[in-house]
């Protein structure tokens, strides 16, 4: 995907890092401000809006910690606070209010004749009152005007969000156990190509018929049925009823299999019956399968300030991916442990707010980082009278194509949909009347 064009790189510009009204919102006056990378360094402010975001939980014993970064980490009881202010794109340090983004151009017109509709109306009643003609008749045009009361957009996109955008819920019995703690290190990118969702059951395949028992609970409703039926020669009816089940050629099989080969066995009774025995397949439900996950970015950088960025977002993926050797207190010998690899919140943004229309993604770790330095050949910046490589300078390639493959730490049940279940409202999302 060519997602910038070679045409338009201006490699000395340096840009300010700034997020601005319209661009990563739901992260402005929070500790995410400082600490998020983003590419690109407008993401947010393009493609109306849309990007996603990659929340960084931390071990809580490592001591790569990322206050010694200058970053910010919380415990469970101020997660809980910072998540439903991201979800509701709200500040986390704005006192709760919410983030306001820019009006469209039909907005700003209807703002602008619905407030000189209502000077007009105002001016009206103030000369003539509001029993007259003239006054019904400005009472008619203000309640054209203001029209019946209704939810406001932000009402029913706050309801939609808190209805279809939840965390799924942790299936894990030991979740008190959790050794992860959200973090305010994030990485903020643009919408890549593919976002697929790919839900997997487990089911196994069983083969009672190959066992005695099962063929015997086979037979069994014939066997009982001669048992019931009157007649005085029950014992030879039984004897014929079960030489014709697979009863008789399943211990036929186990008898031979005993003297040598079970295949030989099996290929003997063929030859002297001409039956095989019915395996009686059944499919077993087994488990649920842990969702997996596929983003890939392509990295144009424009100027040397987008390079630099490039770099370290693909430095603090490898660096959260990795593990962690633990060592003794106060010492730099290793106690033989392993910490375990950081892992990820991922959430997807529009316009400042969580958006309803793409599924929760459950908290994941980041199993392989795939990084391709010359995905169209190799090319690299040369900065001009700089012929030493340098970091986001000389020797940086034009283009840069990174694979994350994540998988989700629990799995997916009904509990964590809304469909046919109760809301803070008494509805679910698909009988939702979005009408008023």
């Amino acid at each position: 995907m060519a997602f910038f064009g070679l045409s338009d790189i201006r490699f000395n510009d340096i840009e300010p890092r700034k997020f601005g009204a319209d661009g990563l919102a739901a992260l402005e006056k929070t500790d995410f401000e400082k600490t998020t990378l983003r590419y690109p360094l407008t993401v947010g402010s393009a493609d109306k809006g849309h990007y996603m975001v990659f929340f960084v939980r931390e071990q809580k014993n490592t001591s790569f910690k990322a206050n010694d970064r200058g970053g910010q980490s919380w415990d469970a009881q101020q997660e809980i606070a910072i998540q439903r202010q991201l979800s509701e794109g709200r500040s986390a340090g704005g006192g709760g209010s919410a983030v306001k983004t820019n009006a469209s151009f039909a907005d700003v017109v209807n703002n602008k004749l619905s407030t000189f509709l209502n000077q007009g109306t105002n001016a009206v009643k103030q000369k003539f009152g509001s029993g007259g003609r003239l006054g019904k008749i400005s009472g008619a045009v203000e309640g054209f005007v203001a029209g019946p009361p209704q939810p406001t957009r932000e009402e029913k996109v706050d309801t939609a969000i808190e209805r279809s955008v939840k965390s799924i819920i942790d299936k894990s019995p030991f979740g008190f156990m959790n050794t992860t703690r959200l973090t305010s290190d994030a990485i903020a990118l643009y919408m890549p190509d593919t976002i697929n969702f790919d839900s997997e059951q487990n089911y196994s395949e069983l083969r009672p018929g190959e066992e005695i028992l099962g063929q015997a609970l086979a037979a069994a409703p014939e066997l009982l049925s001669i048992m019931k039926s009157p007649g005085e020669n029950k014992a030879q009816a039984l004897v014929n009823a079960a030489k014709k089940s697979g009863l008789a050629q399943k211990f036929g099989e186990n008898a031979l299999a005993a003297l040598g080969s079970p295949s030989v066995a099996r290929l003997g009774l063929f030859a002297g019956t001409g039956r095989v025995t019915n395996p009686m397949l059944e499919l077993l439900y087994s488990s649920p399968a842990l969702r997996t996950f596929q983003f890939e970015f392509f990295f144009y950088p424009r100027s040397e300030r987008e390079a630099y960025e490039v770099q370290k977002i693909i430095e603090r993926f490898r660096f959260h991916q990795a593990p962690e050797l633990e060592r003794y207190p106060n010492s730099k010998t290793q106690s033989g442990l392993l910490i375990p690899p950081s892992e990820f919140d991922i959430k997807f943004f529009y316009a400042g707010k969580q958006n309803p229309n793409i599924p929760p993604i459950a908290t994941c770790v980041l199993q392989s980082v795939q990084v391709n330095f010359a995905p169209r050949g190799w090319t690299a910046y040369e900065s001009i009278g700089d012929n030493d490589p340098a970091l986001g300078r000389t020797g940086m390639p034009v283009a840069i194509q990174m694979s994350l493959g994540f998988r989700e730490t629990t799995y997916i049940t009904k509990e964590d949909f809304n469909i046919g279940s109760p809301s803070v409202a008494g509805k679910g999302v698909s009988n939702y009347d979005w009408s008023n």
